[in-house]
């Protein structure tokens, strides 16, 4: 082994050798090659730069390499310039906050709201909304009097610029003094409450309230009333009721102050209600010697609502049908309802009618009597002629025949009658006959009243 190390080592420079030009020979070729690579690459650049010299100096493409040119600037300079883009917006009804104690003072004079301006960068301008921004009138440091104040725009960046319109405000500062003043109500929302219901007692928890205000204010005051809400209330209901303050002429006053703010009011709520008979009566004459034969209606009575009092004085609903048209057939009719009923369970009533030939006859020695003498005064007939009366009665024969002139009444009305003699007395007919028409012999008798 030895022996042939010893003859490698006799080989090695000989090896060397033949390496280092086998390298010499490698690195010509790759010189070769790279000087190829460049010339190639030469000749596209010197062919591209004539060819570009050619467009570019030539005036035949002139706007061509000019349009070019610039839409190569915006492409490379439109992100930065969007931001540097100056916008305005105008906000409006920005509301203003007034600082100052309100306890001890009146401010008279502040605005509830305000327009700002604001103008800045596109992408700060467009993320402003009214909602964000607030106005500040600071007045802690000012006392009683007349002031200028700036508004001071809130909640805007500072990379935007603000101006409030108007920019200042004229406000008095007045010191606030204390009045207790009497509680009254007052109904609201009432064309929602239910026809047919009737509002009744009212109790307050508290009669009385305390208001601070300056004294100008104080003295404007006409009334105080809690505002109670009757709208879709159908039973008898309790509620905490909003107190309010008026001048003479009814406007609400915001500057005053109310202890308490509210009261608990309960109210009453009832449907007080009567169920009365309809009957017809027919204005004017039916043409042709015609009377009623018939008449039927898909309504017979009707169940009105409203104050107890009102419903007392009412015992029927009469439906006038206009007589001078009048035939047989059906028709309809609108109910009117009288004065003080706010509601009533039938709107119209259908009505058939049948007519045949009109009789008349007389009945004699119908006794007058006197209704409504609430002073308890006496009364005597002038005349003896004046104790009786006859009646024309005007219908068909069946209706006649059937007719019972003992259920007339024949009645005038002492309620506004004044003593003294020879006083005359309008003369009334009371009875229900709908088919019939019953005409008293004399429209008046004298008589005598005597206390």
């Amino acid at each position: 082994m030895m022996a042939k190390r010893d003859k490698e080592l006799k080989k090695k420079p000989e090896d060397k050798l033949e390496l280092a030009e086998a390298m010499a020979r490698q690195s010509e070729k790759i010189t070769e090659r790279y000087q190829a690579v460049g010339q190639f690459f030469g000749r596209i650049f010197r062919w591209f730069s004539a060819w570009f010299d050619r467009i570019v100096f030539n005036p035949k493409y002139a706007r061509l390499v000019a349009f070019g040119f610039a839409i190569l600037v915006y492409l490379t300079f439109s992100q930065d310039t969007v931001d540097t883009v100056v916008q305005a917006k105008s906000l409006s009804n920005v509301q203003v906050n007034a600082i100052y104690n309100r306890e001890m003072y009146e401010v008279i004079g502040i605005e509830g709201t305000v327009e700002v301006d604001v103008i800045g960068n596109y992408s700060d301008i467009i993320m402003i909304n009214s909602e964000d921004v607030t106005v500040e009138l600071d007045l802690r440091d000012l006392g009683e009097g007349t002031h200028q104040v700036d508004y001071v725009p809130v909640g805007v960046s500072s990379r935007v610029k603000a101006t409030v319109q108007p920019a200042t405000a004229r406000i008095t500062i007045r010191i606030k003094e204390t009045k207790t003043m009497a509680l009254s109500y007052e109904f609201i929302n009432q064309d929602k409450l239910g026809s047919q219901y009737v509002l009744g007692n009212v109790t307050l928890d508290s009669r009385d309230v305390t208001i601070s205000a300056s004294k100008e204010t104080l003295e404007e005051i006409a009334f105080v009333k809690a505002l109670i809400d009757v709208g879709g209330k159908s039973s008898t209901f309790t509620q905490e009721a909003e107190i309010a303050v008026y001048n003479q002429n009814g406007e609400k006053l915001t500057n005053a102050d109310v202890i308490p703010r509210t009261v608990e009011a309960t109210v009453e709520v009832s449907s007080p209600n009567k169920t009365v008979p309809i009957y017809t009566r027919f204005e004017g004459e039916i043409p042709d010697n015609q009377a009623v034969e018939t008449i039927t209606m898909d309504h017979e009575a009707i169940t009105i609502y409203g104050q107890q009092s009102v419903l007392d004085t009412i015992d029927e609903i009469i439906v006038y049908i206009p007589a001078t048209s009048l035939s047989s057939g059906k028709m309809s009719h609108n109910i009117t309802l009288p004065t003080g009923i706010k509601h009533g369970s039938v709107s119209k009533v259908n009505i058939e009618v049948t007519l045949a030939e009109a009789v008349t006859r007389t009945f004699d020695n119908i006794n007058i009597i006197y209704r409504g003498n609430v002073n308890g005064y006496k009364i005597s007939a002038v005349s003896e002629d004046d104790f009786t009366a006859s009646i024309t009665v005007v219908g068909t024969a069946k209706n006649i025949e059937a007719f019972n002139p003992d259920e007339v009444i024949l009645y005038v009305n002492m309620h506004d009658v004044q003593i003294g003699e020879n006083q005359s007395l309008q003369l009334f007919v009371d009875g229900q006959f709908p088919l019939l028409s019953i005409t008293p012999s004399k429209e008046t008798i004298l008589v005598d009243i005597i206390e």
